[in-house]
């Protein structure tokens, strides 16, 4: 055998002595898990029934080590968990002469009402092994400290009034027994030994500083606990002051160290408290073991509530810090990662990303000083300022400007901005992304150049038609100039004739004038207008250059303008060589068509999406399947003479304006073009 399969098989076993061995010290780790538990609760059941038999213990310890085992472990073992504690109940020798029932009823009322407890608290709560905001704290309080424990109180107390005592007493009793054990106990068990245990380590790394502060501050809670603790006499004067000493140790816990420094002052003040009552140290020593229970209750519930309070606050407020700095951070790292150019500022701070800072060649330093400002063209400046100041820097902003790369050629960028503003409606400032927009730009420049010469290619083929145009008014005025000159060479000329020779000499003076001037605003390389303007007066006046040639073609021409549309937006020289181009090219295509069957017809219509639509429809060959995909692609033609780049302008301009361009075949043969132009919206 070969040694290749000799080392498969061993490598084979190995998975398999891991998952034994994972297996091994999982179920070791349970065994001394379990095992703790019960000496836990042990101890804990001896010291709650060591206060004195007469009354109900002032903290009914067993409920929080209950309570905090079911909360860590799963539901599927809780069975377990509370019958393994019945021994411990039924043969503990703390309490010989209680009877069995009563300790089988008891058993009964703490394990449902721990069971409760721990599910309510699940179920409500997203973290019940925390206490880290208000609502988490009134759904503690709400089902461990008052609702559970007041109900399981009645059991307790028909229990003990059934051993002849004062059924309200106890139940008064039972019930600040369990709620006070939940709120002393159980947080510090949850923060000092359930929080330590999952973050696998006893000694939390702190600074110097801290652990100054943490001396002293134990050092002072600790005396000043024990002077409380054991004011046996003085005037009263000192005994309130000695009473309350370990109130500001407490707050400075809380305030400092959250739920952590809370639970623990108020367990040091409650043992405190406790030795000194059990060792007859404290002045309460005088009461009864009822009376004194009661006063132990207050004492610490009292303090405890403002205190967790507090706490609660200080882990919200701390939480909404930490999730504060944590979102900053992610959007730090996304807004450095991605390669658009990213800032935001408020009335404090300024960011630039990383993809800026690259950009410019400038430190984040250098940018946060200056704002940004001394990257942009010095003609643009003001506008940014302007665009950022006021009222305009609550609305969102678009706008370009020139930004200094870092090898010091300005590049065209385009700007989009929002404002940011708090839960409550308060402005923040603002966010925005910048790209570069220079190549795009250029290309542009390349299309108002490559369009400009679109037309003068249109217009070179309109040039005979445009030049018969002028000739005929020229021509009718040549003609009345001579008949009037024969008319005055009469001994009486015709006055009324003449008359309406001037007339028409200035009807044709003017329509050459306008003639010229259309074909001069055509030609007009310009920069474009967004203005408001009526489209059948647009279209009526292409269709008015065009008619001549359509004449020559044999090209019927049927025109249906909707009456009434409103105004569009746009630059009227762009959208009139888009339908000029749309309407030659429909000439082209009925080359072949029967001279009978050629026509054209032009429509205007709003589409119902608050834009008109313009329509050219002819009669010709139509479009192949193949060819309709790529139609407004730059550079691609069917026609032999054609350059490929009419309908891929046409496509740029209307796309410009914020409308679509599309075609389609017809049923009945030929092709219909269409393309869309948003109406103006009147502002007010």
């Amino acid at each position: 055998m070969s040694a290749l399969p000799e080392l498969t098989d061993r490598d084979s076993l190995a998975p398999s002595r891991d998952a034994r061995t994972a297996d091994r010290s999982h179920l070791l780790h349970r065994v001394l898990g379990f095992a703790v538990f019960q000496v836990a609760f042990y101890f804990a059941y001896r010291y709650g029934m060591a206060f004195s038999q007469a009354s109900a213990s002032p903290f009914w310890f067993p409920d929080s080590v209950l309570l905090c085992t079911l909360l860590l472990v799963p539901p599927r073992w809780w069975a377990l968990y509370v019958l393994s504690v019945l021994p411990i109940r039924l043969f503990s020798d703390v309490a010989p002469e209680v009877p069995l029932w009563f300790l089988m009823g008891t058993f009964l009322i703490d394990s449902t009402r721990a069971v409760l407890t721990a599910l309510a608290l699940r179920h409500f709560m997203k973290n019940p092994l925390r206490l880290d905001t208000l609502r988490d704290f009134a759904v503690y309080c709400l089902f461990a400290v008052l609702l559970i424990p007041a109900v399981g109180a009645l059991g307790g107390a028909t229990a003990r009034h059934t051993l002849g005592h004062d059924f309200w007493t106890t139940w008064e009793q039972w019930f600040l027994g369990d709620a006070l054990a939940h709120l002393v106990v159980t947080p510090a068990i949850l923060y000092w030994i359930v929080g330590a245990f999952r973050a696998r380590t006893w000694r939390p790394v702190i600074s110097r500083d801290q652990a100054i502060e943490v001396t002293l501050l134990s050092v002072g809670l600790v005396v000043t606990s024990y002077i409380a603790a054991n004011t046996g006499g003085g005037s009263v004067d000192l005994l309130q002051t000695r009473f309350y000493a370990p109130v500001p140790f407490m707050f400075w816990a809380a305030i400092r160290f959250g739920m952590l420094g809370a639970s623990g002052a108020v367990v040091v003040t409650a043992v405190m408290r406790l030795h000194a009552v059990l060792h007859g140290e404290s002045s309460l020593a005088q009461l009864s073991p009822a009376e004194t229970a009661f006063a132990l209750q207050n004492f610490l519930l009292l303090r405890a509530g403002p205190l967790y309070l507090v706490a609660v606050l200080v882990e919200q407020r701390r939480n909404a810090e930490r999730l504060l700095r944590e979102s900053e951070e992610r959007f730090r790292t996304i807004a450095d990662t991605t390669p658009a150019l990213i800032w935001f500022c408020d009335r404090n701070r300024v960011f630039f990303n990383q993809s800026w800072l690259q950009f410019t060649g400038r430190t984040l330093e250098q940018e946060v000083r200056s704002r940004g400002a001394e990257s942009v063209h010095p003609d643009d400046q003001s506008r940014v300022r302007s665009a950022y100041s006021g009222s305009l820097a609550y609305e969102q902003v678009e706008m370009e400007f020139r930004l200094r790369r870092y090898d010091g050629e300005y590049r065209y960028m385009l700007n989009k901005s929002v404002p940011r503003y708090a839960p409550n409606g308060e402005f923040l400032g603002c966010i925005g992304s910048v790209v570069d927009i220079t190549d795009r730009k250029r290309a542009e420049e390349v299309d108002r150049a490559l369009a400009h010469a679109q037309r003068l290619a249109a217009m070179g083929e309109l040039t005979a038609l445009i030049a018969h145009e002028v000739r005929q008014p020229l021509s009718a005025i040549l003609l009345n100039a001579d008949t009037a000159r024969a008319l005055l060479q009469k001994e009486a000329p015709p006055l009324d004739q003449l008359r309406e020779i001037i007339d028409d000499i200035r009807r044709d003076d003017l329509l050459a004038e306008e003639t010229i001037r259309r074909l001069r605003a055509f030609l007009r390389d310009q920069e474009p207008l967004r203005e408001p303007l009526d489209i059948n007066a647009a279209v009526t006046d292409v269709l008015r250059l065009v008619s001549s040639d359509a004449s020559r073609r044999h090209m019927r021409m049927r025109v249906e303008l909707e009456p009434g549309l409103p105004p569009v937006v746009g630059d009227r020289t762009q959208l009139q060589q888009v339908l000029l181009n749309l309407v030659i090219n429909a000439m082209d295509a009925q080359a072949d068509t029967p001279q009978g069957a050629r026509h054209i017809t032009v429509r205007t219509k709003p589409n119902g999406n608050e834009d008109i639509e313009v329509i050219v429809q002819d009669r010709g060959c139509g479009i192949s399947p193949e060819t309709l995909p790529r139609l407004f692609l730059p550079f691609f033609t069917t026609s032999q003479s054609g350059i490929g780049l009419g309908l891929s302008i046409a496509r740029s301009v209307v796309v410009a304006h914020g409308g679509k361009i599309w075609a389609e075949n017809n049923v009945d043969g030929g092709a219909t073009f269409h393309f869309t132009i948003p109406q103006h919206r009147s502002v007010g």
